[in-house]
């Protein structure tokens, strides 16, 4: 019997994948018939992840019990103690109606468990009665109970207005909520309002069509202070104004399109097909999904399309609906301009745009070699530059907490002579201990980070001062992806206003500012660093399948070879990569942060007996994960040297010499001049964005509708 679980539900719109659903719907029957085998538990330490999450949970429960008067919050506690949560878990509320019913409802109650009415959506009854679907049940982290007239909107606008309203609250340890997040709110909410119609309670009670998320927080203590804050006020209700400074709103009214879509179409289209049948396409987003393994073998055996990196699921279903269904075959089509694929490009503009990219990444795939994007230039690359800074940010997506950074440094400075070696340093900077998502070493290491970069800005600068025009040197930084500059941003806005970081960091704000701070003009125009893979996504196809990842575009773009003549390949050893991720993963922060250390040294000897493998050690664990930092430095500067190497030519950025002088301030009040910056930062991005569309070849700028 299929049975729909919350995680399903979540997981379900974070994956976006048919496939997915009708997996984790598939009984053991199907499974073992498919050899569909789950890949959570092959993740080291992935445990403490869940902890983490179910900790945040059970604190921000407390919380709220802890500020409430007492009884006011209604809970279960259960006897045993959950050693990775580190206390005794919350468990479930079966009895939630008969709460309800209650002359004086309590203010709060924590995880109330009750079945989901088959009417909230006729596709769900459908759903039950074709399918054998097995009852569905909703736990929303807290339901929230109000006196009735807040103002806030309720489901199905009862008139008149009930006695009490219910906020669904759902806690999260993420500081920024995604799609699933909010839907995941609206089901709780639209399930709790048709319940309370199936319990002739709707008369007392309505739910409000404004749901929240209580977000994570690196002040553990945030909310309990806010209490503490609004009681010094003399505030009426100080439990109540905390709450509503802390949770994010979710407008039902937006995300209710996302749940019906869900039930009344996609679980019942789902459910028809065998497990098989499903659709599918691997992508970035599936990397930490259970089934990628499965899915990327099956995509390898039978060519899928999805192994063309930044074909979306929609123009692969286009190009099947056109008979082209394989690598090989749009490999082929676009060659000969088959009819096939003129009637594809005629229904899509951006499939027609991205003609000559799609050929060269299927020829990629097919020769085993890197090939080049014809008639392509690159203007956010300088194909030369005195300085070279490398960075890397690795940080854990649940509580935001960067845990190791690495920077290194390629300089040739004034003066040289030809054929003398750059000067390179390299540094590696860990965050080893968070208690509580408490961010103060995070902020230890940022300080070291960014005086360690300044330095090598402000020597490049300094050096630039003394020398006549012609002979002053340029800097450039590199990234690998953008992630790694949003989280480099995050940081820089979580600290910039701490003692210790606001002198010290000015520079890189005007580099790198976050998303409060206006950009300096001067240094905006200036493109003072690349996103690498966009370089290679704009120049190059390479024989690599759903994604460039970094380590996989430096192992095929030239490698080196090393003493012996054999290919020397940038790789890391067991549980310090993660396929299609850049990212180290965040799995061996919590068990550094934590000291409970799952991850074992790989043993050829026994290579399916996890258990005979040696533990790391602590002091291990932290040197594997600067090892790890140190090779993603190194492959990241690989790919740059390959670049600069055989596509000088495509690269036109030309950087002028770096000055880390401030800019002038004009006699102006400053609302005028941020205006004048705006003006100037409006001008920059025309140019720049003029600057790559003249770099792309006649043809795709007419495909683009570019002038």
């Amino acid at each position: 019997m299929p049975r729909l679980d919350k995680g399903t539900l979540a997981l379900t719109f974070k994956f976006d994948c048919d496939r997915f659903l009708r997996f984790r719907l598939a009984s053991d029957a199907e499974k073992d018939s498919l050899g569909i085998e789950a890949d959570t538990y092959k993740r080291p330490g992935i445990e403490l992840i869940k902890a983490a999450g179910r900790r945040w949970e059970a604190d921000k429960y407390q919380d709220l019990i802890d500020v409430s008067p007492p009884d006011a919050v209604e809970y279960v506690e259960k006897e045993e103690v959950d050693e990775l949560v580190g206390r005794k878990p919350f468990g479930k509320v079966e009895n939630l109606f008969e709460i309800l019913r209650r002359e004086t409802p309590p203010f709060a109650i924590i995880e109330a468990e009750f079945e989901v009415p088959s009417n909230i959506t006729p596709g769900l009854q459908e759903a039950y009665d074709t399918y054998g679907l097995d009852t569905v049940r909703a736990r929303p982290d807290i339901i929230w109970i109000r006196p009735g007239g807040t103002g806030h909107p309720l489901i199905g606008d009862p008139d008149p207005v009930p006695e009490f309203e219910l906020h669904v609250i759902d806690v999260k340890m993420a500081a920024e909520p995604s799609l699933r997040h909010f839907t995941e709110v609206t089901y709780y909410a639209l399930s709790l309002a048709a319940a309370l119609a199936e319990q002739g309670l709707s008369d007392r009670y309505a739910v409000s069509a404004e749901g929240f998320i209580w977000p994570g927080s690196h002040d553990a203590n945030a909310f309990r202070n806010l209490v503490r804050e609004y009681e010094a006020r003399g505030d009426s209700d100080p439990v109540t104004s905390a709450l509503q400074d802390t949770l994010v709103p979710v407008p039902y009214e937006v995300y209710q399109v996302h749940v019906k879509q869900f039930f009344e179409e996609r679980l019942l289209r789902v459910l028809e097909q065998r497990p098989e049948e499903a659709s599918w396409h691997v992508g970035p987003k599936c990397q930490l999904c259970d089934y990628v393994r499965y899915c990327k073998q099956e995509a390898e055996n039978c060519d899928h399309l999805s192994r063309l990196p930044w074909l979306n699921q929609g123009q692969a279903e286009l190009l099947r609906q056109n008979g082209i269904a394989t690598t090989q075959s749009l490999r082929e089509a676009i060659r000969g301009s088959t009819t096939e694929w003129q009637a594809a490009e005629a229904s899509s503009h951006q499939l027609r745009a991205d003609r000559p990219a799609l050929l060269v990444r299927a020829e990629a795939l097919h020769t085993n070699e890197p090939v080049v994007i014809e008639g392509r230039r690159c203007s956010f690359m300088p194909a030369w530059s005195d300085q070279n800074i490398f960075i890397t940010v690795h940080f854990d997506p649940g509580s935001g907490i960067t845990f190791a950074m690495g920077a290194a440094r390629v300089y040739f400075p004034p003066g040289r002579s030809q054929g003398d070696p750059p000067q390179t340093e390299e540094y590696v900077f860990v965050v080893d201990r968070v208690d509580a998502m408490n961010p103060d070493t995070e902020r230890a290491r940022l300080v070291e980070f960014v005086t360690l970069v300044s330095r090598w800005l402000e020597e490049v600068s300094d050096t630039n001062s003394r020398l006549p025009s012609a002979d002053r040197v340029s800097s450039h930084i590199f990234f690998w992806d953008m992630l790694e500059v949003r989280q480099l941003r995050r940081m820089f806005e979580r600290h910039m206003n701490h003692p210790e970081v606001v002198d010290l960091i000015e520079l890189l704000i005007r580099l790198f500012p976050p998303d409060q701070v206006l950009p300096d003009p001067d240094l905006f125009k200036s493109q003072p660093g690349t996103i690498v893979k966009d370089v290679v996504r704009l120049l190059l196809g390479l024989p690599i399948p759903h994604d460039y990842s970094l380590f996989d575009t430096a192992n095929t773009l030239f490698p080196d070879r090393n003493e012996n003549g054999d290919l020397y390949r940038f790789q890391l050893p067991f549980g310090f990569s993660t396929p299609m991720s850049d990212q180290i993963p965040f799995e061996r922060a919590y068990e550094l942060w934590q000291d409970k250390i799952f991850l074992r040294h790989f043993d050829p000897r026994f290579p399916d007996q996890p258990s005979r493998w040696r533990p790391y050690t602590r002091d291990e664990l932290y040197e594997g994960i600067k090892h790890a930092t140190r090779v993603h430095l190194r492959a990241l500067q690989h790919i740059v040297r390959r670049l600069r190497e055989h596509y000088r030519d495509r690269l036109t950025l030309r950087k002028a010499p770096f000055s880390a002088a401030p800019p002038t301030q004009t006699r102006i009040p400053e609302r005028a001049r941020s205006l004048i910056a705006f003006e100037k930062l409006n001008v920059a991005c025309q140019e720049l964005e003029n600057r790559q569309r003249r770099s792309l070849p006649v043809d795709e700028r007419e495909a683009h509708f570019f002038s």
